[in-house]
């Protein structure tokens, strides 16, 4: 902490009237960064707002990712997560944010949408939940964290977008309901 207080001109005091340690601090930054941000996003009222707008939430998930993957301060985070141990306490959190929280979330989405008639029922909504984060990780990898410079923004949206549009058809999403 002492170390971090000198780094950026704060004194010690400071950062503990914030956080109770390095641990706390850390967790904090686990909050922030990452997936956990986006299961964040999932949870908001802005997201539920689109619970009868599948084509509009796919976008929508896919803007905020992309500004995710752009930011500098992200980069950093998954450089440091990727450098935590395999059974690290802070890695078990990253996956669990990822792979459980995040994909619980989508499905419930997923799951409403089809309630709804605006995508075609899944026999298994945690799947098409797991397909759709996964094309974008994949899309992630391709154009931002398995490059030693990131696509530009155009390339990026232009490679989400035809996987959005891809999707939509895969699915059969509709922002409005099919007629019976």
């Amino acid at each position: 902490m002492r170390m971090l207080a000198r780094a950026t001109g704060l004194r010690e005091s400071s950062l503990y009237n914030h956080f109770s340690g390095k641990d706390d601090l850390y967790q904090s930054t686990l909050a922030q960064w990452g997936p956990a941000a986006f299961v964040s996003k999932l949870k908001s009222a802005e997201y539920r707002a689109l619970s009868d707008r599948p084509v509009t939430f796919f976008h929508i998930c896919a803007e905020h990712l992309m500004d995710r993957w752009l930011d500098r301060h992200e980069q950093l985070f998954m450089a440091a997560i990727n450098f935590e141990g395999l059974k690290s306490d802070a890695k078990k959190r990253f996956y669990g944010a990822l792979f459980h929280d995040e994909i619980d979330l989508l499905e419930e989405y997923f799951v409403g949408f089809a309630a709804k008639g605006l995508i075609r029922p899944s026999p298994a909504p945690r799947e098409t939940a797991r397909i759709f984060a996964s094309g974008l990780t994949f899309i992630r990898m391709e154009h931002v964290s398995m490059r030693d410079t990131p696509s530009r923004r155009s390339d990026l949206e232009q490679a989400v977008t035809r996987y959005i549009d891809n999707f939509v058809a895969l699915t059969g999403a509709s922002d409005q309901p099919s007629q019976p």
